[in-house]
């Protein structure tokens, strides 16, 4: 079978959740057999807007295309013509029978229409709120969650974008802005009905694109990341060592960094420290921020990681803390951090939520709390038989290869 990956952003330069699960999930679909091909943007204001490239990664034919992330109107951000244009090209190239996308920023919502007229089986996995929201996470500019994307009726993360007042005739841009909003909220919703199926790693994405109105939420094919490694014994707390928590993902404000190094504050003197996994250069002023916060404690920065490092790094923790601020779908290192047999504590948002039951397989805090979180972290470090039940209370999650047999069967459908 011809498979055609779709995504904004790829390995090894980004390192994100969506991109480590398409590159995961395609390796082992080449490993089986099938042709596949990952197609992806790259900004490099030092070659010409699409240019390309081609390489191979762990037999996965990578292609791809410079996109310098500029427009002279907002409309462009969601129309992408001249992606729509080149991602035309691949199709007629490459022919492939399936075209999973994993995400369309960058491609725009018409390439699923070019895809199923091309007469390609079309499936796309939501991993963030992108088609309701341009900023992807639900949240204003001031950082508090938004519940107007979710009716199209948000335009402050559109106001990021250049606004061409003559190509919306010549109106005020006041009253631009919200139409703005409004067209690409229905572009995107009219688009996706063009998927054969839409695949969502949590029931709460599900539910949201639900209430935007985009398709019932039985309609989603709901299937989680699998690890693709071994599945670790659970961890036992020992007492006579401290506790070794970690932080492992982009560290940036949406999620939340800063809120579980202020806990540390509320931890001083107690046996537990701190190991912060992550690209340091990307938000350098907040990176500093959270440095100055860190003096004097038990905080350590480590910097970013091969993504095939996982199991090294978290062989080094005793717990992993997600503190994230937006509605995370389906973080995959709670699934790293269960399969190594660690608890996890999280926001009560969203997938986490959803991935993690309070009190059973791991712990949950309010949103931005950083004093309930701090709570939590001294109950692991001190109290045994509750680290030790949670670490075995662990839910089971599903393996690599029976999230690619999945996919297979789904690929190999018709509608």
């Amino acid at each position: 079978m011809k498979i055609l990956v779709v995504l904004h952003d790829y390995l090894p330069r980004h390192t994100g959740g969506s991109e480590i699960h398409a590159h995961q999930t395609a390796r082992e679909l080449a490993r089986r057999g099938h042709d596949v091909s990952a197609l992806f943007t790259e900004r490099d204001l030092g070659a010409a807007d699409g240019e390309r490239r081609a390489g191979v990664l762990d037999g996965v034919r990578t292609l791809e295309l410079v996109h310098q992330r500029e427009y002279a109107d907002v409309r462009e951000s969601w129309e992408e013509q001249r992606s729509l244009a080149r991602f035309r090209e691949h199709l007629v190239a490459l022919r492939p029978d399936v075209v999973h996308f994993h995400h369309l920023a960058l491609w725009g919502s018409r390439c699923l229409v070019a895809a199923r007229e091309a007469g390609a089986r079309v499936l796309v996995t939501l991993h963030d709120y992108h088609l309701l929201c341009d900023a992807s996470t639900l949240l204003r500019p001031d950082g508090e969650l938004c519940t107007a994307g979710l009716h199209g009726d948000c335009s402050a993360c559109l106001r990021r974008h250049t606004l061409w007042p003559e190509r919306w005739g010549g109106a005020e841009p006041e009253r631009i802005w919200p139409l703005a909003a409004r067209e690409r909220f229905e572009r995107h919703r009219a688009d996706l009905a063009a998927a054969h199926v839409v695949i969502s790693p949590s029931r709460f994405l599900a539910r949201t694109f639900e209430q935007a109105g985009f398709r019932p939420a039985r309609a989603f094919e709901i299937l989680k990341a699998g690890y693709p490694g071994p599945l670790h014994a659970p961890r036992l707390r020992d007492l006579a060592q401290p506790l070794r928590v970690g932080y492992v993902g982009g560290i940036y404000a949406s999620k939340g960094v800063h809120v579980l190094v202020r806990a540390f504050r509320h931890l001083v003197g107690e046996p537990i420290e701190l190991d912060v996994h992550g690209h340091l250069a990307w938000f350098p002023d907040y990176v500093a921020e959270l440095r100055r916060a860190a003096e004097g404690s038990t905080i350590r920065f480590r910097g970013p990681f091969d993504p095939g490092g996982v199991d090294a790094v978290l062989a080094e923790l005793d717990v992993l803390v997600l503190p994230s601020l937006w509605y995370e779908n389906m973080p995959i290192t709670i699934h790293e951090a269960y399969r190594h047999g660690i608890p996890v504590i999280v926001s009560d948002l969203g997938g986490m939520a959803e991935a993690v039951e309070n009190g059973v397989t791991g712990l949950t805090f309010p949103r931005g709390d950083e004093l309930a979180l701090a709570e939590h972290i001294r109950a692991l470090a001190h109290d045994a038989a509750l680290y030790d039940r949670l670490a075995q209370n662990r839910p089971r999650v599903p393996t690599l290869a029976e999230v690619v047999d999945r996919l297979e069967a789904l690929y190999a459908g018709s509608d």
